[in-house]
């Protein structure tokens, strides 16, 4: 005693004292006796290294800390390192019981019994707390010492800047420590670098990483940083930098934290490798602007730049909140940063220096300090247990970061077994099994995962039932990790997870006891923030909170026991009779209640199979076997045949070997789907029931089968499900796949005509001189032919882009579809006269392909008498087109061409013949414009075939051929074109027209395609004012809704022939026939109005219209007759209103060409101010208008400019093109503001204006028209079409004046 006396007072009065702590006094002066034998103390006492001595003779210690024998001055004087190793260094960690699973299993280590997959070991020696250990056994004493693993791996051992951590929190295994990869060499024990080896010198510079050479020892990310080919950014090759550059580079590739340098006026990034982290995927990108590798985020970090360079002072940011993606997860942190300028050798800003520092503690800690004083306060104010459940839960919801779920349950004290509600101090008697939940976060009561009420003795439903077992018994908090857990699906839906909103990967049952008491009180399940480790730190957090809790809780016991003991001395004895009764009572009728209520069939059976019990779920369930007392029998009755010896073999198995049975069985009872979730069927499906049986042996004590018991569940909505869900799977891949054809389709039809009009384009540029060249006068001969060349590409040039538009109406059409709304507008027509006017659309292409073509009208059709009907025109023609042209299309290289087009009529509904003629059933229900018209007469349905001699179809080609983007096969684009949208669009229109499409077909022999819609008869229509002038399938321009919109909107109608006479040559002067073509560029000079050319350009089959006299409207006018009547102008003065300087140059040209006088204006402005130059305006209306040929004048920069006179003159105005989209003032406005000035008097008469614009769907159609506007073309559009247009409005106009001034 007296030696180890003298040696501890040697080593001193700490060494002494930690040795009073460590074992008892007895046992101290034995070991320490034994150990001065072995002659180790002395050189231990002088070693640097942490060492000590512990006896391994005694089994294993599972709890507890270590007790040392012996320790080190060099250990003693590193108090925190000690504590690790003795296994109680946190008092906020050693509250959880997995949070020193490092340190059981380094113990395991030191008793030799580590685990072979333990990642900690290291040959023979240990990692643990960033030391490596390495063990002597002396007899039953084991030597430990310790060296820093950074002498070890001086170089390549990471230095760790976080807390620690639980590993499951970023799924990182545990124990491993967390090397760089690539940078740690791999160690053997035979290998390994003992502690007393010489450490290096240090190298001597340069250490310049700009230098050439570099220093000799570099990074992996300085690496990459002299990699970056510096020459080819803005900066230049490196020893071309600045000095001040040099120096903020190798400060920020030295620097531990994130920082990152801006330079130059193209911000070109230069950062560190701790600045990785920050930027993730952006990495790597030094040497790039931060305009263009950040350009995310430059809109946020411009003002910022903006401001230093404004006034060249650093702006710093603190607590600024980031969410990085790193240990696996994204994490909430916080970091401070500065922007800092860097001035060049002038004083000028040349660059921005950011270092960034991570606060995330310092930020947390605020947050939870700040919590944990109010829980602190608010529970402190409670006096009984209702009040402070609430109090707690309260303060728990303010702190939604680091609380985004709890669960709050309280013992239920009302069945505790013991007279008083809680028990003396350190006393466990009392405890109590069941609880109730008190409230929640993020979950509502009643959710599958909060039950209202938990007996932890007999309800193990529960998932944290056995973390409740155990928290009971260790008086601990139990981390729980859902990923090790067996969730059922669906459990965690329905939680509204507080914080940032993600769910939970972690929670803590934290057992709820007073500081006076070991009674539990109650559980708190307290989420983890998904955004942050579970580390230290939080444990820390959750350890003060629940020490508060527990300090309020003792308090509100003490209160509560006081009268608790006063009320359960007076009724004990009636409430354990009570009791008793009522357990007893349970106990009897609990299986029954539970079994009758169950939705789930039970049934139990004795070992012969017979039934002794089956509730009513079962009878409900086995509806065709209610009668059947035995086993076999009913189950016999409900499956199929081919399944009974299944049946049988699994209850050999059940009743011979004695195990549980699982298994799914399809039944032969019907089973009805949801009808709210059911999908319409082609063919009617019987479906049947499938159900889950599960049957248990209850064995006696001689182990032979007393009963068995078992349930079934009805499993068929799920398998119903299954296969809905497998036959949308299998649906959306296939409408992908349609799609993605489809895509393939038309980029292939639209690049070929584009292609065309390409080199068309490029033909007729090369076809004449370039500007460089001396023009030559061409001979007779070679003018002609170079205008044909010219007119032959022009006319290619306009079938390619009819055959475009075409492509891109029937997309417009499919997005009408599909959005509802496109829209059926039934007018007055002849079904003949429309059907003759399609099949005369395609006369001279059928002629060029040597296809027969020919119009049948059916006996039916004469018989019924039917002339006039109500009906869409316009849809009508667009499917008759469809189908004609696929008839000429699959017909023009058959050696047979032969195309009928039939028409027939019906009084019934047509249907389909069986084997014959088949009718695709309806996708969507009738127009109701239609069904309201159908009401005002009587209905006779039209039936139109197109019967072709073509190619025909297979069986499997019909099966797909009316569905949208489908076409016969695969090889139909390549041989034929098409989109497949065409025989879709058909199917839709003739549905929403009360109707049906179908086909017959016959490989290779010809296929007859045939449809029908439903009409209303009409009385003969009588020559009816003017109406639209151009009825076309998507031709988009204002459709009305009602048959009185139609009249009110409609214009004077304009045909084929008037569009021929609009082409010819206006009345012109002698002088003005003198002059040649104009010359466009030349804005200054006179108007010379041109000859036009004698060749009219042939129309596409595409572009024709309705009759006029189809829908009742009257003949083309005269338009000598308008004239003589001085009510349309010989010459058009146009006012073109365009801000596209190409469009409104081309558009100009054109109308010029065709004998207009052209002004342009650039917006909406300009056109206002051109109207008061005008004869319109009301002071201008008394000067006098010279006849004689308009001299010219310069346009003004920023005004209209214009073909007219003098500028002194009112200009005379015929009509006026506006755009709708433009600068300063759109044409909407433009055109509003023209009305108003016409209603206040300032302009004398109606000015037509006409809207030409991209703008097209009905609602922006009728917005144009309740603008004001007389008419809308859209683009792209025809010029001689539009030129048609102006004048059936300018003629009306003028018929309108003309009868106003007579009735004056």
């Amino acid at each position: 005693m007296e030696r180890a006396q003298r040696y501890h007072e040697a080593v001193g009065d700490a060494q002494w004292k930690l040795s009073l702590r460590s074992i008892p006094e007895l046992k101290r002066a034995s070991s320490r006796a034994e150990l001065a034998a072995v002659s180790l103390l002395d050189a231990a006492d002088l070693d640097e290294r942490p060492t000590f001595a512990l006896d391994i003779s005694s089994d294993l210690p599972q709890e507890g800390s270590l007790d040392f024998v012996y320790v080190n001055p060099a250990l003693a004087a590193a108090p925190e390192l000690l504590a690790k190793m003795c296994g109680s260094d946190s008092p906020g960690a050693a509250m959880f019981t997995d949070a020193h699973e490092p340190h059981v299993a380094f113990k395991s280590w030191l008793w030799g019994k580590a685990e072979e997959a333990d990642q900690a070991r290291r040959g023979h020696g240990y990692l643990f707390d960033d030391h490596l250990w390495c063990i002597t056994r002396v007899g039953h004493y084991g030597i430990v010492n310790g060296v820093s693993a950074e002498m070890v791996w001086p170089e390549n051992r990471p230095r760790s800047r976080t807390m620690s951590m639980d590993d499951r929190e970023n799924k990182q295994p545990r124990y491993l420590p967390q090397y760089i990869p690539g940078r740690t060499p791999p160690v053997q024990s035979a290998e390994l670098k003992t502690p007393w080896e010489p450490v290096p010198s240090p190298l001597e510079g340069p250490f310049d990483y700009t230098l050439d050479p570099p220093p000799k020892v570099m990074s992996d990310h300085v690496l990459y940083f002299r990699s970056v080919a510096w020459e080819e950014t803005p900066l230049g090759p490196m020893h071309s930098w600045c000095p001040q550059l040099r120096c903020v580079v190798n400060m920020i590739m030295n620097d531990n934290y994130p920082a990152v340098l801006f330079w130059g006026q193209e911000v070109i990034m230069i950062y560190n490798e701790a600045y990785i982290e920050l930027i993730s995927s952006m990495h790597p990108c030094i040497g790039q602007s931060a305009r263009i590798a950040a350009k995310e985020y430059w809109p946020d970090f411009e003002p910022i730049f903006d401001h230093v360079n404004t006034t060249g002072e650093t702006v710093s940011n603190r607590e600024l909140p980031l969410f990085l993606t790193r240990r696996g997860f994204l994490e909430e942190t916080y970091f401070s940063f500065q922007f800092t300028p860097i001035l060049n050798h002038g004083g000028h800003i040349a660059g921005y220096y950011q270092p960034l520092v991570e606060t995330t503690k310092n930020g947390l800690l605020e947050r939870r300090v700040s919590s944990l004083v109010e829980i602190g306060s608010q529970t402190a104010k409670a006096r009984d247990l209702r009040t402070y459940w609430d109090l707690v839960l309260n303060t728990l919801a303010i702190n939604d970061k680091d609380v985004p779920f709890a669960l709050l349950y309280a013992a239920d004290h009302s069945s505790a077994p013991s007279s008083s509600c809680f028990s003396s101090p350190g006393s466990r008697s009392a405890e109590t099994d069941q609880f109730s939940l008190k409230g929640s976060i993020g979950v509502e009561a009643g959710h599958a995962i909060a039950p209202p009420g938990i007996d932890i003795r007999v309800d193990s439903s529960t998932i944290f039932h056995p973390y409740l077992m155990k928290a009971i018994k260790t008086r601990k908090p139990i981390v729980i990790h859902f990923n090790e857990l067996e969730i059922p699906d669906g459990m965690l839906d329905g939680i509204d997870w507080k914080g940032y909103g993600d769910p939970c990967r972690s929670v803590v049952v934290c057992p709820v006891l007073p500081t006076t008491s070991e009674q539990i009180q109650g559980f708190l399940v307290l989420g983890i923030n998904p955004r942050r480790p579970f580390d230290d730190d939080y444990q820390q957090f959750v350890h003060v909170m629940l020490r508060l809790l527990a300090t309020s809780l003792a308090s509100v016991v003490l209160f509560d026991d006081e009268i608790a003991q006063k009320e359960n001395a007076i009724g004990q004895a009636a409430r354990i009779q009570e009791q008793l009764l009522a357990e007893l009572q349970l106990k009897e009728k609990k299986f029954q209640r539970f079994a009758e209520i169950s939705d789930v069939a039970i049934f139990i059976m004795d070992s012969v199979g017979k039934y002794t019990y089956r509730n009513q779920s079962w009878y409900d369930l086995f509806e065709l076997a209610v009668d059947q007392e035995e086993a076999m029998g009913a189950w016999t009755k409900i499956v199929f045949p081919e399944d009974i010896p299944k049946c049988e073999d699994l209850f050999s198995k059940l009743v011979l070997q004695k195990v549980p049975i699982y298994f799914e069985l399809k039944t032969r009872m019907t089973f009805i789907p949801p009808a709210e979730i059911g999908q319409s069927e082609s063919t009617p499906q019987e479906h049947y029931r499938w159900i889950l049986c599960s049957a248990y042996p209850d064995l006696d004590a001689n182990g032979e089968i007393a009963e068995i018991v078992g349930n079934v569940t009805d499993i068929s909505k799920l398998k119903w499900a299954e296969g809905v869900q497998k036959n949308r799977t299998d649906a959306a891949l296939e409408g992908k796949r349609h799609l993605e054809h489809f895509i393939d389709t038309t980029s292939h039809e639209m690049r070929n005509p584009l292609s065309a009009i390409m080199q068309c384009a490029d033909g007729i540029v090369t076809s004449y001189p370039s500007v460089d060249n001396e023009f030559t006068i061409p001979s007779p001969t070679t003018y002609a032919s170079l205008l044909e060349q010219t007119l032959d590409a022009a006319q290619t040039i306009a079938q390619c882009a009819q055959h475009m538009k075409r492509i891109v109406d029937d997309i417009l059409t499919i997005s009408k579809l599909d959005s509802g709304l496109l829209v059926i507008t039934p007018i007055d027509a002849q079904p003949e006269s429309v059907t003759r006017h399609a099949v005369k659309m395609f006369e001279s292409e059928a002629k060029a392909a040597d296809v027969d073509m020919i119009l049948h009208v059916d006996k039916s059709f004469r018989d019924l008498q039917v002339d006039w009907v109500s009906l869409d025109p316009t849809r009508l023609l667009q499917v008759l087109i469809n189908l004609i042209t696929n008839a000429l299309k699959f017909t023009r290289l058959e050696s047979t061409r032969h195309i009928t087009v039939t028409i027939a009529a019906s009084a019934e509904t047509p249907i389909s013949i069986p084997g014959i003629f088949d009718f695709e059933e309806k996708l969507v229900d009738d127009d109701p414009h239609l069904i309201e018209d159908w009401k005002n007469g009587s209905v006779v349905y039209l039936q139109f075939s197109v019967v072709d001699t073509g190619r025909g179809l297979s069986e499997d080609e019909r099966s797909t051929l009316f569905a949208r983007f489908s076409q016969a096969s695969p090889r139909t684009h390549i041989n034929y074109g098409g989109s497949g949208l065409g025989l879709f669009i058909s199917r839709r229109l003739t549905e929403m027209q009360g109707g049906a499409i179908g086909l017959a077909s016959d490989y290779k022999k010809g296929s007859n395609f045939s449809f029908y819609i439903k009409t209303r008869r009409t009385a003969v229509v009588r020559t009816r004012k003017p109406s639209l002038p151009n009825v076309f399938p998507e031709d988009m321009r204002h459709r009305a809704g009602t048959r009185s919109e139609i009249h009110r909107l409609r214009k004077s109608p304009i045909s084929p022939a008037q569009e021929t006479f609009s082409l010819k040559t206006p009345q012109t002067s002698p002088d003005q026939a003198q002059h040649g073509p104009p010359d466009i560029e030349a804005t200054t000079a006179k108007l010379d109005l041109p000859k036009m050319p004698s060749i009219i350009r042939r129309q596409s089959a595409l572009n024709s219209n309705i009759p006029a006299e189809a829908i009742g409207l009257p003949r083309d006018p005269d338009l000598h007759e308008l004239k003589r009547r001085q009510s349309m102008p010989d010459i058009l003065h146009v006012l073109v209103v365009e801000d596209n300087l190409v469009n409104q140059k081309v558009l100009a040209q054109q109308l010029r060409k065709l004998g207009c006088v052209v002004s342009v204006a650039n917006h909406g402005v300009e056109a206002l101010d051109f109207l008061k130059r005008t004869k319109h305006w009301s002071s201008n209306t008394q000067q006098q208008i010279s006849a004689t040929e308009p001299p010219s004048i310069t346009p003004k920069p920023s005004s209209p400019t214009n073909d007219d006179g003098k500028a002194d003159l009112p200009i005379d105005l015929s009509v006026i093109l506006m755009d709708w989209e433009m600068p300063i003032m759109n044409g909407l406005v433009a055109t509003t503001n023209i009305r108003g000035l016409e209603r206040e008097g300032k302009l004398v008469g109606r000015l037509p204006v006409i809207g030409v614009t991209a703008n097209v769907r009905q609602q922006q159609i009728c917005q144009a028209m309740d603008a004001g506007m007389d008419d809308v073309v859209s683009k792209p559009f025809r010029v001689a079409e539009l030129m048609g247009r102006m004048r059936g409005i300018v003629s009306s106009a003028g018929e309108e004046g003309g009868t106003d001034e007579e009735g004056e």
